[in-house]
């Protein structure tokens, strides 16, 4: 199946460009191309054949092209544009490749991000090194200091940094030196920087403090185009990402938490008035996370997504304030656009039983309308059940919501058994995604019903829920976990309470391992990149501040709540049938954590098996390897569920 992203709609407002990625399983790759529907709807139109990742479509100003990221050339990404008629042309060659494209609004100059050394910025002395490097026989590294590592990715003494680029020359400027990254460390999505619409600023995210790993201090700065020192306009100490000019180029949207060191804050929808400096909040009673904010065509309102209880929103605000109202549903819609009329909000949509698709509505509500199904000859044959929400009261009183889905071809009467998941985050949450690799439906075809819970530390369900988590990962968490599952099988006679597995990964791999320490009520359990030695693995992993924030400081600082809450300790009670997956490339929730899990099973004569995926990080990405984790996980539980 192809699953869209990254939505842009054409200058002139008649057409939808966006990427989409399909698994090649003979190739063992994920294929990126773009493609282009009407905003009428209509025929998906294909627009790359070359290179495996085609990614991050910018319309030129005024339809003269589209500027695209592709590693169609020696596979290194690089800048291309596609004209109107005729082939791709190349724009960048940087020594480590560039990647985000965003154009000035002269149609004449592009922004990009290429990494570099943090002493060095000059291309013919990164080119020496990186051969150097190759030809000296040896695969060193020489690491001076935190992060030298990031999810599944080395970055040792590189960061990325911003280059203005003459599209006609290729020439490239670093517009952001200094051995700090620019843009910093994400998974992706919205860019964090922005050119202003006349063409004379830069606004970007940086953060700027030395000690990398332990903070969260992300902050906006500006900087004029043709360079200066950054200047500093966010005023809190959080979180402040996804800056975006308004059309008259007066203000700049973005989002911003308040408390520095804690990712899970809330993110606040915020507007900088760029004459006073001065900050306001655009919806200070919204309860939920805001994402990347589009602009309305004159300025006068604001687009996000958010999450919503299962669910997640696209909405609309005022710009000068008010009330978000909600302009799509049931299902799980992101990444809004609006077109140069001011008439329609392009977004992605995917539900229990489609991958994201393209969607567009109203500005105003009103019933979405999919411009272009790329997956109805697939799915059109699969008997895709939907999912039933519930609520029950979890620990300490909460009201907890919960999600489960039956098997394809269910019967009354008959008594099916019962996979529970427990989804990763913790700041997390379960809801009517298609996800890639804990598919619902893929878990619900053997003949399973899927219980899913979103207990405390969830998101969607407001930032005090939120909140709750810390230091209560094995307690009032666990709590609600349990008492949702027993819900479940209290009120639907349909679940086999004799029959019941439980499976999940990063922290739902831990709540496995949680589980399996103090009970011993499942047949099986499957715990994915789960850390088993709470207080080891902070000396391993990536990002310190998380660990730091939820246990209340370093492992030496409160050791007391890392072992408290660590399933190592509870190695000696562990009996139930596991299978650990890990991947080698995981940074976050380390190797040595599934090795460990595996040995205690083993020495403890616990039937279990360890799924190693040596050229894999947090995630499964690489098609074969998706294949071989699902045939693996549900063939786990077969073995002992039915």
């Amino acid at each position: 199946m192809r699953r869209a992203r990254s939505p842009q709609i054409s200058p002139d407002g008649q057409s939808v460009v966006f990427a989409a990625t399909q698994p090649d399983l003979k190739k063992n790759r994920n294929q990126t191309d773009l493609y282009r529907v009407s905003l009428d709807g209509g025929e998906v139109v294909r627009l790359t054949r070359q290179g495996s990742s085609n990614t991050e479509p910018a319309f030129a100003p005024r339809n003269r092209g589209i500027a695209f990221t592709s590693n169609r050339v020696d596979g290194v990404s690089q800048i291309f544009i596609l004209p109107e008629e005729g082939d791709p042309r190349q724009v960048t060659r940087l020594s480590l490749g560039a990647r985000g494209p965003v154009w000035f609004p002269d149609g004449k100059r592009l922004l990009v991000v290429s990494p570099v050394y943090t002493d060095t910025t000059d291309q013919t002395e990164i080119e020496k090194r990186e051969k150097e490097k190759k030809e000296s026989g040896t695969q060193y590294r020489l690491i001076n200091g935190l992060m030298f590592r990031h999810w599944d990715t080395w970055t040792e003494d590189k960061v990325d940094h911003l280059f203005v680029v003459d599209v006609e020359t290729g020439e490239a400027r670093d517009v952001t030196p200094g051995p700090y990254p620019v843009p910093p460390r994400s998974l992706g999505g919205a860019p964090d920087y922005a050119v202003s619409p006349d063409g004379s600023e830069i606004c970007f995210v940086s953060l700027r403090d030395d000690a990398q790993a332990l903070s969260t201090n992300l902050n906006l700065w500006v900087i004029p185009v043709e360079g200066g020192e950054p200047r500093r306009v966010s005023p809190w100490e959080g979180m402040n990402v996804h800056p975006v000019y308004s059309p008259d180029g007066g203000r700049i949207a973005y989002c911003g938490a308040r408390r520095a060191g804690y990712e899970a804050d809330r993110l606040e929808l915020l507007i900088l008035d760029r004459a006073s400096g001065k900050v306001s909040e655009v919806a200070p009673g919204f309860a939920e996370s805001t994402s990347a904010p589009t602009w309305s065509s004159d300025g006068s309102a604001l687009y996000f997504g958010a999450e919503d209880k299962g669910r997640r929103r696209v909405y609309r605000v005022p710009a000068g304030g008010g009330e978000p109202v909600a302009l799509t549903g049931e299902a799980v819609d992101h990444d809004p656009v609006v077109s140069p009329d001011g008439k329609w909000v392009v977004f992605l949509r995917e539900t229990l039983s489609s991958p994201p698709e393209i969607y567009r509505v109203g500005v105003d509500g009103g019933e979405p309308k999919a411009l272009g199904n790329m997956n109805a000859e697939v799915l059109g044959g699969l008997d895709l059940p939907g999912c039933e929400d519930f609520w029950f009261e979890g620990a300490k009183g909460a009201k907890v919501h919960g999600m489960i889905v039956k098997p394809p071809g269910f019967a009354e009467g008959k008594k099916y058994p019962v996979v529970f998941l427990i989804h990763g985050g913790p700041q997390g949450m379960f809801g009517l995604d298609f996800h890639e690799r804990w598919n619902t439906q893929l878990f619900a075809s053997p003949g399973f019903v899927v219980a899913q819970i979103n207990p405390r530390g969830s998101t969607g369900f407001g930032q005090e829920f939120t909140d709750a988590i810390r230091g209560e990962w094995g307690g009032a968490c666990y709590e609600d976990l349990i008492r949702g599952f027993d819900y479940v099988l209290d009120h639907y006679e349909f679940c086999d309470r004799e029959r019941t597995g439980a499976a999940g990964a990063s922290f739902g791999g831990f709540m496995v391992n949680w589980i399996a320490g103090l009970t011993d009520r499942f047949k099986c359990l499957v715990s994915h990149d789960g850390i088993f030695n709470m207080e080891m693995s902070e000396f391993a992993t990536d990002e310190l501040w998380f660990s730091e924030w939820e246990f209340g400081g370093a492992p030496w600082d409160s050791p007391e709540e890392y072992r408290k809450w660590s399933p190592h300790q509870h190695a000696g009670n562990m009996k139930t049938p596991m299978l650990v997956i890990q991947g080698e490339q995981d940074f976050r929730c380390p190797a040595s954590e599934g090795l460990t899990l595996f040995t205690a099973l083993q020495r403890r004569g616990v039937p279990s098996q360890l799924l190693y995926l040596p050229d894999e990080g947090h995630w499964v990405l690489k098609p074969k390897n998706r294949e071989m984790w699902y045939g693996t996980v549900l063939g786990w539980l077969e073995k002992y569920l039915k």
